[in-house]
């Protein structure tokens, strides 16, 4: 039985066997004048999105599945990359016009068993206390997983998951196989695993580590499957051929308004080698404040740096690369970059006002950049060509009738060296300075974070049985 015959099957006996399933319509529309950073080029593009969103409900079981299609129009192709925003997993183009349609469909189905949770589906998973991640983020697509959840006691979670991932590493042994059928090609396997340890040492202060393996090339490694033995012992039995990363992060609340934050990603670290140079030192740092009440009732402050070596992320066997279709599973930027970000939002007359500003820079990563990192080869951070962007953001979203949204903003954009990732010859790169005006709505959809939910005072149709 094939997975898409899996998910029907959950579906059906979720419908037979529920207590009650709640579904709802989700339907989404925004207009970007100058395109803000969806694409480089000061050029009207919009988006919408159409589709439902369903919770069912019986014993211990928790079904949630969102599904919905999406048309961009004014591009033919994916959008910037160098964005917060999720990527995309396919595209399907419109041949006669400056559009193309892409699906997203997302299942968690949760079985509650006393202290553990048991999660299997297409989701999203994020790691630590901040906006972004270091190590699991929004930025890639929802792949298939399964995991789960326990709570040892009040003080102490641990949490496991084992997930399949794109590739987009081509298994020409195989292409034959499909000639003539479609444009993609088989792919290796990519797989990723993680654990965490989430530890409350106090009302005030929480410390989180985790330990993440990227493996690809063979099928689901049982030495993997294993949630509790350490991975880095694991993969040094299985020849030390996986991508491992470490992770250590640490929020401090003395008071409910205030909260200071930071996290630490290690990718193959050498202790020896800390303070030498050339060093081992392959990390990515994060620091953030959360600040409430700060000027008004119910305001909210968030300010954060994120900063990653160009050696992380990426392996000397690119099946491994921390990737799922092309986008990094940790921070959004990708390796060999970094990002300012502050954001402040707040309440007034029934609206939700939010001002945003964002600097980020990521600079090249070339293959011989990958190959001097393996012989412990110095190199200068951003010594070669530098992207950066720095956005600034008003918005405004007004609740209507029935869980309506109504938004209505503007950004204004500089951009340098547009285009990085893509022209890696440092050709075409683009320089430019645009003002966005948007305005949308949402129904059940979260636009600026790309997340369905079901609102209280929309419409739904409750079954009870």
């Amino acid at each position: 039985m094939n997975m898409q015959k899996i998910i029907f099957t959950i579906i059906y006996c979720s419908v037979l066997l529920s207590d009650s399933i709640t579904i709802s319509p989700i339907i989404y529309f925004n207009y970007e004048s100058s395109g803000s950073t969806w694409i480089t080029e000061d050029k009207t593009i919009s988006l919408g999105g159409w589709g439902f969103k369903s919770i069912a409900e019986f014993s211990n079981f928790t079904i949630e599945l969102d599904t919905y299609n999406n048309r961009f129009f004014g591009i033919k192709e994916k959008p910037n990359s160098f964005s917060s925003e999720q990527g995309l997993s396919w595209v399907g183009n419109d041949p006669d016009g400056e559009e193309f349609d892409f699906d997203v469909s997302n299942m968690k189905i949760s079985y509650d068993y006393k202290s553990v949770v048991f999660e299997f589906g297409k989701f999203n998973r994020k790691w630590g206390p901040g906006v972004s991640s270091l190590t699991l983020s929004n930025k890639s697509p929802s792949f298939v997983q399964f995991g789960f959840t326990w709570k040892l006691n009040n003080n102490l979670h641990f949490e496991y998951f084992h997930g399949s991932l794109r590739s987009l590493y081509i298994d020409e042994t195989n292409t034959e196989v499909y000639e003539g059928i479609g444009a993609e090609l088989p792919e290796y396997n990519r797989f990723v695993v993680g654990h965490r340890l989430d530890w409350k040492i106090s009302e005030k202060l929480n410390i989180g580590a985790s330990e993440l393996v990227v493996y690809g090339v063979r099928e689901i490694d049982f030495l993997y499957l294993m949630p509790f033995i350490p991975f880095l012992s694991v993969q040094q039995y299985a020849g030390d051929l996986d991508n491992i990363q470490w992770a250590m992060d640490i929020s401090w609340k003395p008071t409910n308004s205030f909260m200071l934050y930071s996290s630490l990603l290690m990718d193959e670290w050498n202790p020896s080698m800390t303070f030498s140079k050339p060093n081992r030192n392959w990390f990515a740092y994060q620091i953030g404040i959360k600040l409430n009440s700060l000027i008004v009732a119910n305001d909210s402050l968030i300010a954060e740096y994120n900063w990653t070596d160009h050696r992380v992320y990426r392996h000397q066997n690119s099946i491994n690369d921390y990737y799922s279709h092309g986008y990094p599973l940790g921070f959004w930027g990708g390796p060999h970059s970094e990002e300012f970000f502050i954001n402040y939002n707040f309440v007034r007359s029934g609206s939700i006002f939010n001002i945003s500003y964002s600097n980020a820079s990521r600079g090249e990563l070339t293959e011989e950049m990958l190959v001097d990192q393996y012989d412990n080869v110095d190199y200068d951070r951003f010594s070669g060509i530098k992207e950066t962007i720095s956005i600034f953001k008003f918005f405004v979203t007004r609740p209507l009738e029935n869980g309506f949204d109504l938004h209505f903003g503007i950004s204004d954009i500089n951009w340098k060296n547009g285009k990085l990732t893509d022209n890696q010859n440092q050709e075409n790169l683009i320089d430019i300075s645009k003002t966005s005006l948007s305005i949308g709505f949402s129904y059940n959809f979260d636009i600026f974070n790309q997340i369905a939910s079901i609102n209280q005072k929309s419409v739904s149709k409750t079954f009870l049985f």
